[in-house]
């Protein structure tokens, strides 16, 4: 986990922590307000030390309202960390997430998956994890064969890629 993402959670906990009635509403006005800090303009008036905190904060003005968000932005933009609003998104995400017992699974394939074994997969996955799985599939042709399979930090490597690296680096040691 990298400094920002570090200093992305507590603001994601409190968050959660204020607007826990209404998680997806909460959801969407981040979503949008992370989604303005990427606007280059936005970027360009955190970026310059000179903008106040109201000229921040006005840049907010036309995002979907909601108090808690509000709130957060207002905090985020006296602390001056409103530049690392992307990743309290992803925090509070992941957060939610949890909460409402789903997870998000990203799966990387040599070739498509066809679409009875990603049910299949799913299944296996849902049952062994205890929670609704949402899969991300994205097809990789220079894995060679096999998957690499992601939940949350976990990376699960099944690929040949990956074992031959492994062989190479076993055979290195030697």
């Amino acid at each position: 986990m990298g400094a920002r993402e570090v200093v992305a959670r507590p603001y994601a906990r409190a968050l959660a922590d204020a607007a826990h009635a209404d998680l997806a509403t909460a959801a969407v006005c981040l979503q949008a307000a992370a989604a303005a800090v990427a606007d280059p303009e936005v970027a360009a008036l955190i970026a310059n030390p000179r903008t106040g905190a109201g000229a921040l904060a006005g840049a907010f003005a036309t995002e979907p309202v909601c108090g808690a968000v509000t709130r957060l932005i207002g905090v985020m933009i006296d602390n001056g960390r409103l530049d690392h609003l992307p990743e309290v998104a992803q925090a509070f995400a992941e957060m939610k997430d949890e909460q409402e017992g789903r997870a998000r699974v990203r799966v990387v394939t040599a070739r498509p998956l066809a679409a009875q074994d990603g049910e299949a997969l799913r299944a296996r996955l849902a049952a062994r994890l205890g929670k609704t799985v949402e899969l991300d599939v994205a097809v990789e042709p220079d894995l060679l064969a096999g998957a690499i399979v992601q939940i949350g930090d976990t990376v699960l490597d099944g690929s040949v890629r990956g074992r031959l690296r492994a062989l190479g680096r076993a055979m290195g040691s030697f």
